[in-house]
């Protein structure tokens, strides 16, 4: 009988999309209760799903986050530290290690323990060393180091089917890192993760099976990149399939990967066939020198005939887009406007470049005196707030992102994008149907209205979305345009429900999020007049930060360095000419 008890407490800060009460499962808080000792009991909070109220005496509360979760992960641990004051608090996941990278960990020393990195082997170790009475001699900070997937445990099942009626779906790890070199990314400087770390495909099977078992047929593969490592991918994708022939399950797979897709044709046949969908992929930019500066190489292709070629799979493109970078041009919303439109992407939030803490970029940043320091309160009342002084004058960017936004929101810019679309899909030769569910497009919308409906605040949401649509008669006409769009398109045998309640979707989310967006809800900066663009290609010189070349490798390091350095050089003898960019009148 167990005699000790944990409990996983998710808190996040909620985001404009988790009012709409169709959330997917918070997969660490599963699949790191599955690594508690055998004598300690388990249980998982949410607190997206459930009132902190509920939430019994435990010897630990083990908490994760990022770092916009701090207010509300202070919140919650107040609250149970004044309710359970002999408990035990402990906190890890992003949050700790992008704080120690920004040197701001007594942000979080709140919390008895704080757990940095990988968590499956040191926190089963921290609850043994807790059961023996020795945790106290423990350190505050706990290190841990790559957990190799392969040793992946399934998720707490017990635990998930007390809660599965609650989500929208499920996550399920597939794997961590990527190959890439983006200056940008925060993945590819965790120690040894810029490469593929991969769960094996009999356990992803396993868990899928599990899942199937009590209903689930959506699913989240969280990755960094699917495809980082393609014979992996491959050998996943094949697995799958054979057991979708032995269960006949019918599956909706989200998952993350890059614009190189395109080029794995049978790959993506496959996938869809499996039952993948929607793919995020960060597009980041429409300007080849802000890729090269950025070092994101596997985009520097033809970025519409790519973006095409994998739409006309039948996949829904859920693009990343960022504003911002060095060599950026004074035409790049109008420039990112238009290849939203004639390229047919149908989702995607538009943002602004940030210096995550420990990146390459952070660390140019920091050298070149071009960090914006907000101080430790993590409030804003700002919908937009970065840490970069941009080449570009602040007033252009804020100005131009303004006009951006009510540009892409009109509803004649939101039909033409899902015109293109549809007309794209609808035309294809390459277009494959996901595992015959010609109507889970409409199964899945009825499933998002059924959990909005079910709480007071998804309610709220759901008239917020539809008065956003009602308020203009023209987004009301534009939405019935693209339902008969899709409806013409399925009777050619091209089934794109899903598509069509996506495009919905996204546009409503973004519609509540930016409605009568003004210039001061952002928060921009830019460097002083006069400043020596030049300096930046001599900072370049210098090479690639140490810290760096000890957490992927010199050779990695040095080859992502000379990609931004090029771009840096490039714009210095040009003379920084994107500073002669003008506000929008």
């Amino acid at each position: 009988m167990a005699t000790y008890r944990i409990t996983f407490v998710h808190a996040p800060a909620r985001q404009h999309d988790q009012y709409d009460n169709a959330l997917f499962s918070p997969l660490w808080a599963y699949a790191l209760a599955s690594h508690v000792p055998a004598n300690w009991d388990a249980a998982v909070a949410d607190c997206l799903a459930d009132d902190k109220a509920t939430i019994g005496p435990a010897s630990v509360f083990a908490f994760s986050g990022t770092n916009q979760d701090l207010d509300s992960l202070r919140t919650v641990h107040g609250w149970l530290k004044t309710k359970y004051p002999g408990a035990t608090f402990v906190l890890g996941g992003p949050i700790t290690w992008s704080l120690e990278q920004e040197g701001k960990l007594e942000l979080v020393s709140f919390f008895d323990h704080l757990f940095i990195l990988d968590g499956e082997e040191t926190l089963a170790d921290f609850l043994r060393r807790f059961e023996q009475g020795s945790v106290d001699s423990m350190p505050k900070v706990i290190r841990g180091e790559r957990f190799p997937l392969e040793r992946a445990r399934p998720i707490r099942f017990d635990l998930y089917r007390k809660m599965s009626d609650r989500y929208f779906g499920a996550t399920i790890e597939v794997s961590r890192g990527c190959p890439f070199l983006c200056e940008f990314c925060d993945v590819r400087v965790l120690p040894d993760n810029n490469r593929a770390n991969n769960k094996s495909a009999d356990l992803i099977v396993r868990e899928l099976d599990e899942h199937f078992k009590v209903g689930v047929t959506r699913f989240l593969f969280v990755c960094d990149n699917f495809i980082g490592d393609i014979r992996w991918a491959q050998e996943c994708v094949d697995a799958m399939l054979a057991w979708q022939q032995r269960t006949g399950a019918k599956l909706s797979i989200f998952t993350w990967t890059t614009i190189n897709i395109a080029k794995l044709p049978d790959l993506m046949a496959k996938m869809r066939r499996v039952g993948f969908e929607v793919l995020y992929i960060g597009i980041e930019s429409v300007n080849e020198h802000a890729l090269l500066e950025t070092a994101k190489v596997q985009n520097r292709v033809a970025l519409k005939p790519a973006v095409s070629k994998i739409q006309s799979f039948g996949f829904v493109i859920a693009p990343g887009f960022i504003f911002g970078f060095d060599s950026d041009v004074a035409d790049v919303f109008e420039s990112t406007l238009s290849f939203i439109v004639d390229a047919g992407l149908i989702g995607g939030d538009p943002s602004f470049l940030m210096a995550m803490p420990g990146t390459p970029l952070f660390q140019r940043m920091q050298r070149t005196r071009r960090l914006v320091e907000r101080g430790s309160n993590s409030t804003s009342r700002r919908k937009i707030v970065t840490n970069i002084r941009y080449l570009l004058d602040a007033r252009f960017l804020t100005s131009g992102f303004v006009g951006f936004i009510e540009d892409l929101m009109d509803p004649r810019t939101q039909f033409a994008r899902f015109r293109n679309h549809v007309d794209l899909v609808a035309k294809s030769v390459d277009f494959v149907a996901t595992s015959g569910r010609s109507k889970d497009g409409s199964r899945g919308a009825l499933r998002f209205l059924k959990l909005q409906w079910g709480s007071p605040v998804g309610r709220r949401t759901l008239f917020m979305r539809a008065a956003y649509l009602a308020r203009r008669p023209a987004r009301a006409l534009a939405v019935l345009r693209g339902w008969w769009l899709a409806k013409r398109a399925s009777r050619g045998g091209r089934e794109l429900n899903l598509h069509f309640y996506f495009w919905v979707y996204a546009w409503t989310s973004l519609g509540l999020r930016y409605d009568g967006l003004r210039e001061d809800d952002l928060s921009l900066s830019s460097v002083e007049a006069g400043f020596d663009v030049a300096s930046l290609a001599e900072d370049g010189e210098r090479g690639p930060d140490v810290r760096m070349d000890m957490s992927q490798g010199t050779a990695k390091a040095k080859l992502q360095a000379r990609y931004t350095h090029r771009a840096l050089a490039r714009l210095a003898a040009n003379g920084g000419a994107v500073r002669e960019a003008k506000p929008i009148e």
